[in-house]
């Protein structure tokens, strides 16, 4: 290899490890708008299939955001392949409880993604353009993961929520989607309504945890955030 080559190569290396975290956030927000678009208008038998790719899909995508340790992406990715598995098993047995099951794998999935982004994202010490898709992706995760804990509500207590605007429709993880962000928005159209105990509390706690990332959030961007002096604008 020539001398010349190597500067080329050390530069394009370096522009790809710029690059590559931001098209893993990406991913996840390609993945979810995926789920949210293509899921409704696939009907009948193939439904089942479709989802179950869509929300591997989305769980890998949350996966792929995981920088630095092995061992973390390594959890990660065993916790998605017990939900996948379980899933893939509940459609070949019909077996009742395997769904929640693998919605709870799901959940376990979508919050360690979520901690360990959390943590990476307030332990930064300058605010980049990396730090803000960082952020966003955090608070996607975090309705994601509460959409799955709403959907295992469900499914282990049929009826927790009911859907005003359309009777009787089945309330499934993409629903849920809607409906969580809905609520860590603090928008409440009030469409979907939480019927037991257990799920107001759930809804009450996911509004809270809306609001609060967001005072936190932009209290440590405004913390970390610094104006470049004139003599690092003139380099």
């Amino acid at each position: 290899m020539s001398r010349a080559r190597i500067p080329l190569i050390v530069r394009m290396r370096q522009k790809w490890e710029s690059i590559a975290p931001k098209l893993t956030y990406v991913g996840l927000w390609a993945s979810l708008a995926l789920l949210m678009v293509i899921f409704p208008f696939i009907q009948g038998p193939s439904s089942s299939s479709a989802f179950t790719i869509l929300f591997t899909l989305l769980l890998g995508a949350a996966v792929m955001t995981i920088r630095g340790g092995r061992w973390l992406k390594v959890v990660a990715l065993l916790s998605l392949a017990a939900s996948v598995a379980s899933r893939l098993a509940f459609m070949l047995t019909g077996e009742v409880w395997l769904e929640p099951l693998s919605y709870l794998f799901a959940t376990t999935t979508l919050a360690w993604v979520t901690v360990f982004l959390f943590l990476s994202l307030f332990e930064t010490k300058e605010v980049t353009s990396t730090t803000l898709w960082e952020a966003v992706s955090v608070y996607i995760l975090i309705g994601l993961t509460w959409a799955s804990v709403f959907t295992i509500v469900e499914t282990t207590s049929p009826g927790s929520f009911e859907d005003t605007s359309l009777p009787g429709a089945a309330m499934n993880f993409p629903t849920f989607i809607y409906y969580s962000f809905v609520t860590l928005a603090t928008l409440g159209y009030g469409d979907i309504v939480p019927m037991s105990q257990e799920a107001r509390g759930l809804a009450i706690m996911e509004a809270l945890t809306g609001v609060l990332y967001m005072a936190i959030l932009i209290s440590r961007l405004v913390g970390t955030w610094r104006p470049r002096r004139k003599d690092e604008e003139k380099e």
